[in-house]
C-alpha cells in the first residue's frame, strides 16, 4: 500500500540498485536495499527512492560511478547521512575521522565515520549542520574527501547538486505526507 501510494505522488522510472548500506541508515538498521527507483537526474546526479527489506524507505541523492560514489541519504525521521562508497575498499567495521571540503570553504570534519564493507558513513549531528551541508554541496562545484592525515582519497563533482538536492527534499516532503496519511484505502 505505502509504495502504491508513494508512486501516485512521484513518477517513477526503474533504476538500477545503489550500495547497500547495510545497518547505517537511520530507520533502516540492519536493513538492505531491496528496490531502488530513480526520480532524477542532472548531469552527474541521480536522485531515488529507495526500499529496503524492512519495509522502510529513504530518499538518496547520488554522484560518481557504480565503483566509486558519494550519497546523501535523508528519511523523514533523521538528519542528512553521507555515505562514499569505492568498491576497492575493503574495511572491517571500525571508525576513522575523514575531512570533507567543498570548493575553497571551510573544511567537514566527520569524527568517528563508521567504515564498512565499501564505505565510509556519516550521519550528520543535527538538522542545521544537515541544512548547512546541503547547502554547500548545492552551491559548490567539487567535493574533496581527505584521510584525516590530509591526503586526497576521492574527488566527486557536484555539477547537476542544485537541482537534484531540491529533488532529494522533495523526495522526503512525499514521503511525509504517505507517512501521515493512515486511510488505508489509498
Amino acid at each position: 500500500m505505502f509504495k502504491t501510494s508513494l508512486t501516485t505522488l512521484i513518477a517513477i522510472t526503474v533504476a538500477t540498485v545503489l550500495p547497500v548500506l547495510a545497518g547505517h541508515f537511520g530507520g533502516a538498521a540492519n536493513a538492505e536495499v531491496v528496490d531502488s527507483k530513480v526520480l532524477f537526474r542532472a548531469k552527474a546526479w541521480e536522485v531515488s527512492v529507495v526500499e529496503f527489506d524492512d519495509g522502510s524507505y529513504a530518499c538518496a541523492a547520488e554522484v560518481g560511478s557504480k565503483s566509486s560514489s558519494f550519497l546523501i541519504w535523508a528519511d523523514t525521521g533523521s538528519n542528512a547521512s553521507l555515505q562514499f562508497y569505492n568498491s576497492n575498499w575493503q574495511f572491517e567495521p571500525s571508525t576513522a575521522d575523514v575531512t570533507v571540503r567543498i570548493d575553497r570553504r571551510a573544511s567537514w570534519t566527520l569524527n568517528d565515520s563508521s567504515l564498512k564493507q565499501n564505505s565510509v558513513f556519516f550521519t550528520l549531528p543535527d538538522e542545521d549542520a544537515s541544512y548547512r551541508f546541503l547547502r554547500e554541496v548545492m552551491r559548490g562545484n567539487v567535493l574533496n574527501l581527505y584521510s584525516s592525515s590530509g591526503s586526497l582519497i576521492e574527488r566527486y563533482s557536484l555539477a547537476g547538486s542544485n537541482a537534484s538536492i531540491l529533488k532529494l527534499s522533495e523526495c522526503v516532503d512525499a514521503l511525509k505526507s504517505v507517512d501521515k496519511d493512515s486511510n488505508p484505502f489509498n
